[in-house]
């Protein structure tokens, strides 16, 4: 069933844990992350973890790590679910990602996608992103092998 309330972003607690393991193992069949790895992502990481709320859900949310004393943002991870697709989710939630690298000082952004993803590939490259390197066996691939990725970078307005 589509979303039909307007989303709000706002920043992870650990009481939406549940919410985003949930999210997190419907749109990442093959590398999907721990519950243990989300709660330290959400409660310890240096980084901001947004979460998109939709009718009493989460429907998308955004991970962006920082490195100490350095001016590159790491757009870690980006899911949106199923009924919040193809209304803008994802750049919504890339466009605040932006905001809080901003904020906290970057001046680059940088992601990473899976050569065969298409549609994430598209949602950075409409983003301002470009490709800037080829990553060999990068990704799990679904017989057990590997498959390559790409990563991308954004210099951000600041």
């Amino acid at each position: 069933m589509p979303v039909t309330s307007s989303p709000t972003i706002r920043s992870a607690g650990l009481d939406d844990l549940t919410g985003v393991h949930a999210l997190e193992q419907a749109c990442f069949v093959l590398d999907g992350q721990s519950r243990r790895s989300l709660r330290h992502l959400i409660a310890h990481a240096h980084g901001d973890f947004l979460v998109a709320v939709a009718d009493g859900a989460i429907v998308g949310d955004v991970i962006v790590l920082y490195r100490r004393g350095a001016r590159v943002a790491r757009l870690y991870s980006i899911a949106v679910g199923q009924a919040a697709r193809g209304q803008g989710m994802a750049r919504r939630l890339v466009e605040q990602a932006h905001v809080h690298a901003v904020a906290q000082g970057c001046r680059i952004m940088r992601a990473e996608a899976r050569l065969s993803n298409d549609a994430s590939r598209r949602l950075f490259a409409d983003a301002g992103y470009r490709e800037v390197a080829r990553l060999v066996d990068y990704y799990p691939g679904i017989d057990g092998g590997h498959e390559d990725g790409v990563r991308l970078e954004k210099y951000l307005d600041n």
